[in-house]
């Protein structure tokens, strides 16, 4: 038997990934206010012993929520509480948990600057449960958090602004929650989603996180699974020969890649750029090698830039390959090898001039 998802636990590492983001989606106000230069701090242990032994749901002390440090640009220190919550059907008593969470933390660390919100993926809460009130002979409570609720935010809103990551993560979620006990529709709107996220100008490592959280988060039956890798590696790589889908998030990430450069994406990213770095470095050390050293300097600056060179001959017949056989585009190559679309261009033309004559 498959085991079961954990929702929450994916939206708080896709949180701890894109954490601005969701401000700026949930909170733009509170963006505006935070010195986003001096960073922000997430607060895992001191939620944990604020929290421990509270609320335990559905036989598990919750471990999915978020509380995290900014600095305003006032110089002050702000927190902000994000509870994440996955509801298969409506609960009570949700308005004074939120109430009692932060009045637990609140009095633990004797803060009083805390905004909390809740994001509920799942099921919309009940309107009675998106804040707590309370009047007893005259005495009351009255307590407001904000709410981002997937299944009620607007389709086209989110994809007017799908160049923020926590609204592609908002639209996965709605489209979830539209297509559950439909696999096909699910595997349409899959199809959709994984379009839209690698037509985004966010950069790559971006573009991979994004697509495994989605991969895991709109979830489909085995088969359908099978036929949704296929669709997208053939939708990459439209001549390769079919391949078996490795199981599992990363296995699926790595292995569309590692198909063509024998790495995954984030690797052959840090490779190139460390011997970019590597080559520049040696190149200006050669200069004053020469000037101390010289049968030794010299013979070691050549074995150096034969690397060097051998290393660019690689990556230039990986990028024909790519153009040649698997016919992709220069903007596309470039986006893979991490290179100007001018290199790309130019070698392939020489490459071509090459073969007229």
């Amino acid at each position: 038997m498959a085991k079961p998802i954990d929702y929450d636990a994916l939206l708080k590492d896709f949180i701890t990934d894109f954490f601005p983001d969701l401000i700026a989606f949930a909170n733009p106000l509170l963006y505006a206010a935070i010195d986003w230069d001096r960073g922000y701090v997430f607060l895992e242990q001191e939620l944990i012993n604020a929290l421990r032994g509270k609320f335990k749901v559905r036989g598990k002390r919750r471990q999915t929520d978020k509380l995290v440090k900014v600095y305003l640009k006032n110089g002050l220190e702000h927190f902000v509480f994000v509870h994440i919550e996955f509801q298969h059907k409506k609960e009570k008593g949700f308005g004074r948990r939120m109430f009692v969470y932060r009045a637990l933390i609140g009095l633990r660390y004797g803060l009083d600057n805390i905004t909390a919100m809740a994001i509920f993926t799942g099921a919309p809460p009940p309107a009675e449960e998106r804040s707590y009130y309370s009047d007893t002979f005259g005495t009351s409570i009255e307590y407001k958090f904000g709410t981002v609720i997937a299944a009620e935010l607007e389709e086209d809103r989110l994809l007017e602004v799908s160049n923020n990551p926590f609204a592609l993560a908002m639209l996965a979620a709605l489209y979830a929650y539209q297509s559950r006990n439909k696999p096909k529709v699910r595997l349409g709107l899959k199809n959709q989603l994984f379009a839209l996220v690698k037509s985004q100008d966010i950069g790559i490592d971006k573009i991979v996180k994004m697509l495994i959280f989605v991969r895991d988060y709109v979830n489909l039956p085995q088969k359908l699974e099978n036929e949704f890798q296929e669709t997208q590696f053939s939708l990459v790589f439209p001549n390769a020969e079919a391949m078996t889908i490795s199981k599992g998030t990363k296995e699926f990430a790595v292995g569309l890649y590692e198909h063509v450069f024998g790495y995954d994406p984030e690797t052959l990213l840090k490779e190139e750029k460390k011997k970019a770095q590597e080559l520049l470095d040696k190149e200006r050390q050669v200069v004053i090698e020469a000037l101390r050293r010289e049968e030794e300097g010299l013979q070691k600056a050549e074995e150096e830039r034969q690397k060097a060179e051998e290393e660019r001959l690689r990556l230039d017949n990986t990028i024909r390959y790519l153009h040649e056989t698997v016919k992709m585009s220069a903007a596309e190559i470039a986006t893979i090898v991490d290179k100007e679309i001018v290199y790309i261009e130019k070698l392939l033309a020489s490459a071509n001039e090459n073969d007229q004559d």
